[in-house]
């Protein structure tokens, strides 16, 4: 650790606990005159994000609460036999943070094999899918994620590539939005799909020009592929879940919203793990209304059934959770992506080719999106929405006030996220029925998912309402930050920068991107933190650093409100602690 830690027995000297030259006395206490604090921190700068926004420099913790925030004067009282105290010169602590849209058990399973993420170039994608290729002979079928589409033309990976390197064998890429797929000649063969073969209702192959596959799958597509994998093992995904939560704390998490669980294993695994008191992590689970992604509705006959499957599975949370699990979610995948024009669009799109339709996909009816969140409202239930288009952004919010009409006042808790392309008509409705704007700010700025796959296609008076974050805290709105990891990275200061500066995290030359929607540190901090732990239903327990909170926090190397904009990326956490247990320490 970098700092210095003490523990103290009873009656020792409480001036210990000053930095030398502070200039303050610890009078002549010799024993806590409050309860003992378990950790007494000294000299960091703490953010509280209480409703005053208070900044102190000392904490006191015990039995994972927090006893005392303020100064290190009053911290003397709960220091005892035994107290541990950390002086922290230089360091800087905030509440726990919230990922409030992410995927764990898919990120953790990336960690443990083929993970194309952050590749930047075909070369280097296909020299890593063949070394992994040439690790593994004993793979039936080699399976990756994280490509990204922007390397290749209109984002259509050719399977001649992959064919290239392992000929013998199916090879399946996810790409990094999860949304577009990329197999090689044997995966299609595999599969029985042809030149004859239809495409999905809401989906594609891309083609040649006598129709046979050219490589790329898009949305429901993906489905006729990633039914070659293997089946996965309960242990497994277990292992997957654990690994993943690992990973967030190292990026400061404590808390997350799990933004799609499949009625399936992935189910069973997750309420194995509810059963643990102890897990380093707090997750909120969204139930898909389905088996698989694909598996979802269309029709109002369906719309019962699935509020019914819910409630059950919600029910079986309930019986075994020991605290840091829940299953009061829902995800409801409103549209699709940009890139491959299935964002849906009150404007259609431009210069796009044959055989897309022109305002992207709605994955449900109207009808049955307003009547399931009609339903699950009913229940208790919040809703997260994956909304890309201003199409899905006004259907989701149509849904949601219509929800609010028919059962009445309640706590509401829905969210709304992705909001690439929102109406500026909608957006003050989300203050209105009280919606929460679930931002990934990583993604506000100009990269080539923007520049190349998404501007040439939307009309120019629809592109200042890109992201429109600004606009949305102007409005009133409540924010708060989903990574969306593994789809991107979950480093919470990557996302701060981006947000405060509409820049490329790793290239402060670069132009911003409709600078007038940019947010500040402040309004960032109050995403990731409380607004995260309101989302989750939490807020009265943690998200805050306040007397009798749960000691949830994080120390990091800098602080953001301090440092030059572009260099907030460059922040690193310290140490995760949950309920006053450290869960992550970042090595020397």
């Amino acid at each position: 650790m970098r700092y210095v830690t003490k523990t103290f027995g009873a009656g020792v000297a409480l001036a210990a606990l000053l930095v030398a030259g502070c200039g303050e006395k610890a009078g002549d206490n010799d024993a806590a005159k409050g309860p003992v604090a378990d950790r007494v921190i000294v000299g960091a700068t703490i953010y509280t994000v209480d409703g005053d926004n208070r900044v102190a420099d000392a904490m006191a913790v015990r039995e994972g609460k927090i006893l005392y925030v303020g100064d290190r004067a009053g911290a003397q009282a709960y220091v005892g036999d035994g107290t541990q105290v950390d002086v922290l010169d230089g360091k800087v602590i905030f509440p726990g943070f919230t990922d409030t849209h992410a995927h764990v058990a898919s990120g953790g399973e990336e960690l443990n094999g083929l993970s194309l993420t952050g590749v930047g170039s075909v070369e280097e994608i296909i020299a890593k899918v063949k070394a992994y290729a040439d690790a593994h002979p004993d793979l039936d079928i080699i399976v990756g994620r994280g490509w990204d589409l922007t390397l290749f033309p209109g984002a259509n990976p050719s399977k001649d590539l992959l064919d290239a390197i392992v000929p013998d064998r199916p090879v399946y890429l996810e790409g990094a939005d999860g949304h577009n797929g990329w197999a090689n000649s044997k995966a299609f063969e595999a599969a029985g799909i042809t030149k004859d073969t239809p495409d999905p209702a809401k989906g594609s192959f891309a083609r040649l020009a006598d129709g046979t596959p050219s490589g790329a799958l898009r949305e429901e597509a993906n489905g006729a592929i990633s039914a070659l994998l293997p089946a996965p093992t309960k242990d497994g995904v277990m292992g997957d879940i654990r690994r993943g939560m690992a990973f967030q704390n190292m990026q400061g998490m404590t808390a997350m919203v799990d933004a799609s669980v499949t009625d399936s294993i992935y189910n069973e695994a997750f309420l194995d793990l509810a059963k643990d008191p102890a897990l380093p992590l707090r997750m909120k689970l969204s139930f898909l209304p389905g088996k698989t992604w694909e598996d979802s509705f269309t029709t109002m006959e369906t719309v019962d059934e699935h509020v019914a499957a819910v409630v059950k599975r919600r029910d079986a949370f309930r019986a075994v959770n020991a605290g840091r699990v829940d299953g009061d979610g829902i995800k409801i995948f409103v549209d699709g992506v940009a890139e491959n024009f299935t964002a849906a669009v009150i404007e259609p799109y431009v210069n796009i080719p044959d055989g897309h339709d022109h305002h992207g996909v709605m994955n449900l009816t109207p009808e049955a999106l307003t009547a399931f969140v009609t339903g699950v409202d009913k229940e208790g239930f919040n809703v997260l929405f994956h909304s890309l288009g201003d199409q899905a952004v006004r259907s989701a919010l149509d849904a949601v006030e219509n929800a609010e009409k028919v059962n009445g006042p309640r706590d509401r808790r829905h969210h709304l996220s992705h909001l690439e392309f929102v109406d500026p008509a909608d957006i003050p409705r989300f203050k209105e029925i009280g919606a929460v704007a679930n931002l990934q700010a990583l993604w506000h700025f100009a990269d080539t998912y923007i520049t190349d796959l998404t501007l040439p296609h939307i009309k120019e008076d629809r592109q200042r309402w890109i992201y429109p974050a600004k606009s949305f805290k102007d409005a009133g709105v409540k924010l708060s930050w989903g990574s969306d990891w593994p789809v991107s990275t979950s480093d919470p200061f990557d996302s701060i920068e981006v947000a405060v500066t509409r820049q490329d995290p790793r290239d402060a030359t670069s132009t911003p991107f409709i600078p007038e929607e940019a947010l500040t540190v402040d309004d960032m901090i109050h995403a990731l933190t409380i607004n995260g732990a309101w989302i989750m239903g939490q807020d009265t327990v943690r998200g805050s650093l306040e007397e009798g909170k749960l000691a949830d926090y994080i120390v990091v190397t800098a602080d953001p409100y301090k440092v030059a904009p572009a260099d907030i990326s460059e922040i690193e956490v310290l140490e995760t602690v949950v309920e006053g247990v450290t869960v992550y320490t970042k090595s020397n």
